[in-house]
Order: C-alpha cells, then structure tokens, then sequence
C-alpha cells in the first residue's frame, strides 16, 4: 500500500497543478498499458507468484493508472472525482496500513482468532476477485461510483488479508 498511497498523492497533486504530462495518460495506448499491467499483477497474484504485498500494491497503482486515462476524457476538465477520490483512494490505504496492517502483529489473542475466524467466512470475497471487479468498473464511466466503490472493497479486503497473513507467520 505504500507505493499506492504516493501515487494517489501525486495523482491528486499533478491533476490540482494541471501539469502537462497527465495528457499523456489519456492516450488509448498508455492507459490500455495501465489495464495490462493490472492485470498481469492481478495473474501473478491469483499464480503466488508474487507475495500479497506488492501484488495488491502494483494493481492498485496500474489501476489508479487506468482508470484515470480512461476516465478522464469522459468528464469536464477539473471535475473534483480526481483529485478527491485519490485523497480519499490514498487516506484509507494510509489507515489500513498503519491502523491494522502495521499493528497485527501487536493483537492480542482474541483479535487474532477473530481476523481468523473471519477469514473463513470471507474466502468467497477474495482479493483476487474484488481486484477482477475492479478492472471491469473501470469499463463503465457512466457508473461514477463504481470504481470507488471495488477499489474501497479491495483496499480493505487486501488489507484484512494482509493481516491475515502477518498473523498466521
């Protein structure tokens, strides 16, 4: 999550300055890329090829990435979404990193067989899922809402999974 929240900073920070490289990121090609490079973290993911880690943080950012490219062209130049929902994108990752992912280690032992015993009613909603929904709501602009919505899901699924995996070591 770290290299995600710089990036949702930079992000909101490059689109208040209006600074000339984020034409770049419109281009079909560079965002199509962004796409891809989600996805393939998302395939090493699913693979184990990657630790949960920096799998979740590479697709966060290539999906910041392409959503941004894509989305842009279809709202007014300005519109708040992109440079509030990265704050927003960048605060709850900050909060799930130094909130829970940082301090799991640290929980006693009710919290821990709690995160546990909810692992197994989440296995369903696993992070690789929630990462796929995530590419798909980057297909529909017109539903504004919806790529918030899957990211704030995988944020906090990615983070309790996390969790999950520092307290099982």
């Amino acid at each position: 999550m770290p290299i995600f929240i710089i990036c949702c900073l930079l992000l909101t920070t490059l689109v208040q300055v209006q600074w000339a490289f984020l034409t770049f990121l419109n281009i079909e090609s560079v965002w199509l890329a962004g796409a891809g490079v989600a996805g393939l973290f998302l395939l090493a993911g699913c693979l184990k090829k990657l630790p949960g880690s920096i799998w979740h943080d590479g697709f966060a950012c290539a999906g910041l990435w392409a959503w941004y490219g894509f989305w842009n062209p279809f709202f007014s130049e300005g519109s708040p979404m992109f440079y509030m929902f990265p704050v927003y994108f960048a605060l709850l990752g900050a909060w799930m990193l130094f909130g829970f992912i940082n301090k799991s280690a640290l929980f006693d032992a009710p919290s821990q067989e709690a995160f546990l015993h909810l692992q197994k009613y989440l296995f369903r909603f696993d992070s690789s899922l929630l990462a796929a929904v995530v590419l798909i709501c980057i297909a529909f602009p017109e539903h504004y809402l919806s790529y918030p919505l899957a990211m704030t899901f995988f944020i906090v699924r990615s983070a309790f999974q996390r969790c999950v995996e520092i307290i099982e070591s």
